[in-house]
């Protein structure tokens, strides 16, 4: 016995996609409908005549495993058909059931082999169910145009499969919505990168300005910075002037008093050579007297011995 997954099979109570086309507002609220019943039905199991062959020991593996997927032991029920694979491995419808199984503990690509496997086998049947199921498994990964082509495939080999024709038609509105979407956000995307780029031009504009306005400004500044060097050059140009007639000044000052000085020491040395002609002449003078009274003396004491003779 094989299975086809629970995961989106449509109920039979689900609504005519013959009927007549919709309000966009009703369309938007069956695609919701129709999202929740894809992933949330019960599952249909399916009995293929093409495993009454098996031998009992793949037979048997099968049957174990049909029974823990019903019970909902994925992993047990995997290991189960891969033991009948290794028994039977040419049966497409193995590995069927094990896709099944892999679905359902969330393997996507795994699962999409064993459909793929699956879906060469010589049986429409078999082969139509496995590309439904590869459906379920591209919508369930999220890649819409795989899924579109595979429920496509389901129908070319089962035309009467309701469930392929439904969500094929889910698939399709999905896709149109989600092209909608895009546009929307591209739309959106431009209209915000137009305003981004007003918005820029006029914080362009804005910036220009005020870099203008920090320009005449930055001149009127550069140009009291300029006044204000040159009065300060000016202030500078009085000061070394005012230095240098001070310097003059005070040079002119010292050279006056080294001329004085040396004036005074002129006429003191001329006054000293005076006093030492006159000390000169002074002390010829005492000498002369001496020699005169020195002479008269010796003249006396000639005169005195003459007497004693």
């Amino acid at each position: 016995m094989t299975h086809r997954p629970s995961n989106t099979p449509r109920s039979p109570g689900g609504p005519d996609t013959s009927r007549p086309k919709r309000r966009r507002s009703e369309r938007r609220r069956s695609v919701r409908d129709l999202r929740g019943r894809l992933f949330l039905l019960a599952a249909l199991a399916l009995a293929l005549p093409a495993l009454v062959g098996f031998g009992d020991s793949a037979e048997s593996h099968n049957r174990r495993g049909n029974r823990y997927y019903r019970e909902g032991k994925f992993d047990e029920a995997l290991a189960a058909y891969r033991s009948a694979q290794v028994q039977k491995p040419e049966l497409s419808e193995l590995s069927f059931n094990a896709g099944d199984a892999l679905y359902r503990k969330g393997e996507l690509e795994n699962a999409l082999r064993e459909f793929e496997q699956a879906a060469a086998a010589r049986d429409s049947l078999l082969a139509a169910r496995s590309y439904y199921n590869a459906g379920n498994t591209f919508l369930q990964a999220g890649d819409l145009e795989s899924a579109i082509q595979a429920y496509r495939s389901a129908l070319l080999r089962d035309p009467s499969d309701e469930d392929a024709k439904f969500n094929l038609e889910l698939a399709l509105r999905m896709r149109e919505e989600q092209q909608q979407q895009q546009q929307s956000q591209r739309e959106e995307g431009e209209e915000d990168q137009q305003q981004e780029s007003g918005e820029d031009d006029e914080r362009e504009g804005e910036e220009q300005e005020q870099q203008n306005g920090d320009g005449e400004q930055g001149d009127e500044q550069k140009q009291e910075e300029r006044q204000q060097e040159e009065s300060q050059g000016e202030d500078q140009q009085r000061e070394q002037q005012h230095e240098q007639q001070q310097q003059q000044g005070q040079q002119q000052q010292q050279e006056q008093q080294e001329r004085d000085q040396h004036g005074e020491a002129e006429e003191q040395a001329a006054m000293s050579l005076e006093e030492a002609q006159r000390l000169l002449d002074a002390i010829e003078e005492s000498e002369r007297e001496l020699q005169a009274e020195l002479r008269s003396a010796a003249a006396r004491k000639r005169k005195k011995v003459d007497k004693d003779w």
